[in-house]
């Protein structure tokens, strides 16, 4: 039964214990996550992403994984990074829709300050043709083409509006897809979490069982004559 802790929190310790790289610092239990030896523990020097300090101090703690399980890590992995890189496109484009929808919103209120502006004008000029004595034809046409162009630019005005509240539905019905398209995601990588504790579960029990059956073979042979 000793044989079989090798899996165990205890025999991690351990190892990290008593194994020292060629700088004489206790080498660290890391696990593989690159191609073919996905989830496979190692002990490797401490320094060893400063090529000018490392021993180059590298040795396996787990055995050679079965090419089953090597190919279905390779897949676990690829869809992992997969997840990963399609979260950081989608929270891109949310961040580019909240920008869209911002400068919508940017853009209704500088039209509607714009229409203030122009009903303000159109109330002093208004207020002023009232205070003139001299009233005149040419005066009240030039009030009727401003009144007719202000017409124009209010409907103008509310047509970009109604358009732009159009676009801002869309903008938040497409944040809601990304949304939800968000949630599937974050499922997707719980998913990919579960079936990798499952993959460690079922690589220490094939080491439990190899090692049962290396002891039993060792058993076998010295109790022959």
């Amino acid at each position: 039964m000793s044989s079989s802790s090798s899996s165990t929190p205890n025999s991690r310790s351990k190892v990290e214990r008593n194994v020292l790289c060629g700088c004489g610092v206790r080498a660290p239990l890391r696990t593989a996550l690159t191609e073919p030896n996905v989830g496979r523990r190692f002990l490797g020097c401490v320094n060893y992403k400063k090529e000018d300090q490392a021993c180059k101090f590298f040795e396996w703690v787990d055995p050679a994984t079965c090419e089953r399980g090597k190919d279905f890590g390779n897949w676990m992995l690829k869809k992992h990074n997969d997840l990963r890189k399609e979260n950081v496109g989608l929270r891109a484009k949310i961040v580019e829709l909240k920008e869209r929808e911002e400068w919508f919103l940017i853009k209704m209120n500088c039209m509607n300050r714009n229409l203030k502006e122009m009903e303000d004008g159109f109330a002093l000029k208004m207020e002023q043709y009232k205070n003139k004595k001299d009233w005149n034809e040419l005066e009240m046409e030039d009030l009727k083409v401003d009144m007719e162009d202000l017409r124009v630019k209010m409907e103008e005005v509310e047509a970009n509006n109604v358009q732009l509240r159009v676009k801002v539905k869309e903008v938040e019905a497409k944040n809601v897809g990304l949304r939800k398209r968000l949630k599937e995601v974050e499922y997707g990588k719980k998913l990919v979490n579960v079936l990798t504790a499952m993959v460690v579960l079922l690589l220490g029990i094939g080491i439990f069982v190899w090692l049962g059956a290396k002891g039993m073979f060792k058993k076998k042979m010295l109790a022959l004559p």
